[in-house]
């Protein structure tokens, strides 16, 4: 449910620029994040943390601390570069492309954050640094 119902629009028809009002889209799945306390979310991952310990080993993460996954997302997320104004997509038959190489060859969590625009961006880091810091983890 928290899947936008409508697709990124472009300021053109092949090639063109976000259309700033396609950054709305993400509004519902930010706010739904920020409903949550960082402070309950972290007691509650406290709480249920040896499940997710042994759920990353399993998955083959033999140190198994899931912290370490925590960490290295936020910092994933926290790299992701800002969108050049001058930056376009390219329309493709099922989907966009950034016309610049170096956003293409971003990872595609990070291709997909972008999309959620400048503005939500920034509450879902916040959100992210402060469940991070209630959880003492260190995020850079």
């Amino acid at each position: 449910t928290l899947r936008p119902a409508t697709r990124v629009q472009i300021l053109g028809t092949s090639v063109g620029r976000i259309d700033p009002q396609s950054y709305i889209r993400w509004d519902n799945g930010v706010s739904a994040l920020l409903s949550v306390a960082p402070g309950d979310a972290a007691q509650l991952y406290v709480n249920v943390k040896p499940l997710f310990d042994q759920a990353y080993i399993e998955l083959g993460h033999p140190g198994g601390d899931f912290d370490t996954a925590i960490v290295a997302a936020i910092e994933m997320l926290a790299d992701t570069p800002a969108l050049p104004d001058d930056s376009q997509l390219l329309r493709r038959t099922n989907y966009f492309e950034h016309d610049d190489p170096v956003l293409r060859s971003l990872p595609p969590v990070q291709k997909q954050f972008l999309l959620t625009g400048p503005e939500n961006r920034r509450k879902t880091m916040a959100w992210f640094r402060q469940f991070a810091s209630n959880l003492d983890l260190n995020v850079e």
